[in-house]
């Protein structure tokens, strides 16, 4: 190959003799290499995606959104309420959107991320009949409530139920806001507490299905289901 570029040039010198690799008798070998890491001959799926998508600074609320068994639409949107990037009235406002500050449950103060979730007397009587249940006193505000949540009781199948609670009543509140402006169609705090209920019953009957066969595979003796503890408080 002639050529005048200096780039190519430079290409050709740091390539090695091809008469030899031509004429070998030996299979070429492929050999993978990611970053500072060592070449290897299988292809490093995972090494190669950190690589391309590094990490991102860890987090102390993780375990509380992404836990084991979530529904992936609400620890979604729990994900998204954590970043604070939900489009509530006030966040609007302030975009210079000309819509009605009011809240939209209960029309007797502004709407905001606090006053929507914590403040608002329709959601309290929805997160209120739950904590009521469990006899917990739990945190009236977003960032100590998300601490709370990393170990609420002593009994592991009431962190996970707690969890399942909180994301589901903020996934159901945030929709019947939604609901009421672009429906003009409401329901009352008791119809989002059924409907919690349900959707919480029915996730957690496979999961304490899984935890019972796993339990019997492991030869140990399985305390009290998941779904037996849920059926003793509700």
């Amino acid at each position: 190959m002639r050529t005048r570029n200096p780039l190519i040039q430079l290409l050709k010198q740091c390539l090695p003799e091809a008469n030899p690799i031509a004429f070998s008798e030996s299979d070429d070998m492929f050999a993978w290499k990611v970053g500072e890491l060592a070449p290897v001959q299988k292809f490093p799926t995972a090494a190669t995606w950190k690589y391309l998508h590094p990490p991102g600074e860890s987090v102390s609320w993780h375990k509380q959104v992404w836990f084991s068994g979530h529904i992936p639409k609400h620890a979604f949107l729990t994900w998204v309420n954590v970043r604070h990037r939900l489009t509530t009235r006030d966040r609007m406002r302030r975009w210079g959107l000309q819509v009605p500050a009011s809240c939209v449950l209960c029309s007797s103060q502004d709407e905001s991320h606090q006053h929507l979730f914590f403040d608002c007397s329709y959601s309290d009587a929805v997160w209120s009949h739950f904590m009521v249940k469990l006899n917990l006193q739990p945190p009236r505000s977003f960032d100590p409530l998300l601490s709370w949540l990393t170990r609420p009781s002593s009994n592991s199948h009431l962190v996970l139920i707690i969890r399942f609670i909180y994301q589901a009543s903020k996934y159901a509140i945030w929709r019947e806001r939604n609901s009421r402006i672009h429906s003009s169609i409401s329901r009352p705090p008791e119809a989002l507490i059924s409907e919690i209920k349900d959707l919480i019953r029915l996730r957690l009957d496979p999961l304490s299905r899984s935890l019972a066969a796993a339990a019997a595979s492991s030869s140990t003796n399985p305390s009290v289901s998941l779904m037996a503890t849920w059926l003793s408080i509700f």
